[in-house]
């Protein structure tokens, strides 16, 4: 079976686990997957099966640019076996101010952009490196961390788990 991995990314988190998820994929006989960016403009039609994956970003959300290669493409998508994932710090989720976030949420909100409903999904862990953010980005993770935890310091946060991808790859 040909896989396709697309993904778009901020600041590398989703591409790293997209290429680990198509290096656990490729170990099997039966499969040759290929990661893409989704600005390559894959041709979907060479693929049987496509894993789709976005950073959760400002406000709680995937990427525009996904949503956007979603809903161009949910025509053939919805002929192809399909798999998502999203990068967050959260993995869990939580109740904050009157809401849920992180998390499930994320997938659930991903997957309904579907005609045909994803077969898989799951929220993987990311990075977030103070070092790397832009100024926009680091304002607003400073205006969070001093709601929520008193400090004007932005951490250095890490939950990115290959065996959790690789389990992935393998469940999909």
């Amino acid at each position: 079976m040909r896989v396709l991995v697309v993904y778009d990314t901020v600041y590398g988190s989703t591409a790293q686990i997209a290429g680990w998820m198509a290096e656990r994929l490729n170990g099997f006989a039966a499969v040759a997957a290929t990661v893409s960016r989704f600005s390559e403009n894959p041709n979907l039609a060479d693929y049987e099966a496509v894993i789709i994956g976005s950073p959760i970003y400002r406000n709680d959300q995937i990427l525009e640019s996904i949503k956007d290669f979603v809903t161009k493409n949910n025509t053939a998508l919805a002929q192809k076996k399909v798999g998502i994932f999203v990068v967050a710090l959260d993995t869990g989720g939580a109740y904050y101010f009157g809401r849920l976030t992180g998390g499930l949420e994320h997938l659930k909100k991903f997957a309904a952009l579907f005609a045909k409903s994803p077969i898989y999904g799951k929220v993987l862990g990311g990075e977030q490196v103070p070092t790397k953010l832009s100024l926009k980005d680091r304002e607003s993770l400073v205006n969070f961390y001093r709601r929520v935890m008193g400090s004007d310091e932005v951490p250095y946060r890490y939950s990115m788990n290959k065996l959790k991808v690789w389990e992935y790859a393998t469940r999909f």
